[in-house]
């Protein structure tokens, strides 16, 4: 009796113990930050792909997803690749994000950006930690990853493991997105590169590159590194080095990389050097962000570069010629759809919705606040060549629906406010008589919001 007694207590702690990390594990994805557009993003599109479909996988800090765009790539050489990677991200975790990449993809080619690889590591900084930590899934590879972050089984370490305790102070910050994000569906339509048309206003300076100098690589980046290597050897997956473009890095910076290279037999290249070789042309005035990535512009330059040299020097497969559609052709049209915006050459509201109404995948959400301010404001929305609703506002309310299928529109009245708000986000411009709220069902997202006066 005292033994099944025994057992019944050993197994009640066991049920509390797994019940209260569940409740933790659940509570920390709804509490803890969700860093969109950036690792949240990129962590989440990679697992959303099907396993055995990525050809190549670039891992590395911003610097890589900002540089190499894989949508371009397929586009012009067929290349099946994925930006894993997270914002300046130490060099153990690009080796986690290797071997969590190892296990779910059969890649060809793992492309590395050593920008993270040089120097010492020291004290990583939380940010860096947080970015590229909190989203993978929990594993042993895992927790030895926090390990060597934190270097302690400490407070510190458990928030890593559970969010909630790092976050707990959001409570007051969540938004309905915090707590449907998981329901959401998560594919993400640029393969981990970060987008952006937006053109650094400052002075880009690129000759110092043939500064002198003395680069170093410390011996816990070299023992990563290595470990990537053998990982990559091991399995049979080409590792290629590369060093997108930016200020602050030096010709011996380069060399030291080369070196490293030829001990290993990988192959290396530098956006630095071949920009001032003349391999690659960048307009240092339009092609970057800032002053250390490029933005949409210089990261197409290089990446057509990046894929004629991959199609030259491996056996990459080009998946456009795959039967039927692939995530890959989505992804294309996600970027032509992007692209194409003709509509936001209109000068009248009529004129918009002429260019708009021939595209099904539009979803409209239409405001006339009237010639006078007095007015009456009257609201559409059209779905699929249909008029889903048709209000007119007489007093304060507030309409709730969904569309495209998985975002939910609000359309608010309260006093002289009216609102327009697309999964959490405020759209509505105030101010002129029309306002056209543009949803697109291929990209998931508002891709407009015009007002006109007529």
């Amino acid at each position: 009796m005292k033994k099944k007694a025994r057992l019944g207590r050993i197994a009640a702690v066991v049920l509390f113990c797994a019940l209260a990390a569940a409740a933790l594990f659940i509570t920390g994805r709804i509490i803890r930050a969700k860093f969109i557009g950036d690792s949240t993003t990129i962590v989440n599109g990679f697992y959303s792909e099907e396993k055995n479909d990525v050809d190549m996988i670039i891992i590395g800090s911003s610097n890589s997803f900002c540089t190499i765009n894989p949508v371009v790539l397929y586009e012009n050489y067929g290349i099946a690749a994925y930006d894993f990677g997270s914002s300046s991200q130490p060099l153990n975790i690009s080796l986690f994000y290797l071997k969590e990449a190892l296990k779910r993809q059969n890649p060809r080619v793992v492309a590395f950006e050593t920008n993270m690889l040089l120097g010492g590591s020291g004290r990583k900084n939380e940010e860096a930690l947080r970015w590229g930590l909190t989203d993978m899934p929990l594993s042993l590879d895992k927790l030895k990853c926090i390990y060597q972050s934190v270097g302690a089984v400490n407070a510190e370490y458990f928030s890593y493991v559970f969010p909630v305790f790092r976050y707990h102070n959001r409570w007051r910050e969540l938004t309905k997105t915090d707590y449907t994000y998981f329901y959401q569906d998560k594919t993400n339509y640029t393969k981990g590169y970060l987008e952006t048309g937006s053109v650094y206003e400052g002075e880009i300076n690129l000759d110092d590159y043939f500064s002198e100098g003395e680069a170093w690589i410390s011996d816990e980046n070299m023992a990563y590194f290595d470990e990537m290597a053998r990982l990559c050897e091991k399995e049979g997956v080409e590792l290629l080095l590369f060093k997108s473009p930016k200020e602050e890095w030096y010709s011996y910076d380069t060399e030291l990389i080369y070196e490293l290279a030829k001990k290993y037999g990988i192959p290396f290249l530098d956006y630095n050097e071949l920009y001032h070789a003349g391999e690659v042309e960048l307009d240092l005035e339009q092609d970057f962000r800032d002053m250390l990535h490029l933005n949409n512009y210089g990261a197409k330059k290089v990446t057509m570069h990046f894929g004629e040299y991959v199609c030259r020097n491996y056996d990459m497969p080009d998946r456009r010629n795959d039967e039927g559609q692939n995530s890959w052709d989505l992804a294309l049209m996600y970027m032509e759809r992007r692209d194409n915006r003709d509509f936001e050459l209109a000068q009248s509201a009529g004129e918009c919705l002429k260019l708009l109404q021939g595209d099904g995948n539009y979803v409209l959400i239409v405001t006339d606040a009237g010639k006078n301010s007095g007015s009456r404001v009257r609201q559409w929305v059209y779905e699929n060549g249909k008029v889903r609703l048709d209000k007119t506002w007489e007093k304060d309310g507030v309409v709730h629906m969904r569309i495209g299928g998985d975002s939910e529109l609000t359309l608010l009245k309260r006093k002289k406010l009216y609102q327009v708000i697309v999964d959490d986000v405020e759209q509505y411009e105030a101010g002129h008589r029309w306002n056209i709220v543009i949803y697109d069902k291929i990209t998931k997202g508002v891709v407009g919001s015009l007002y006109f006066d007529e």
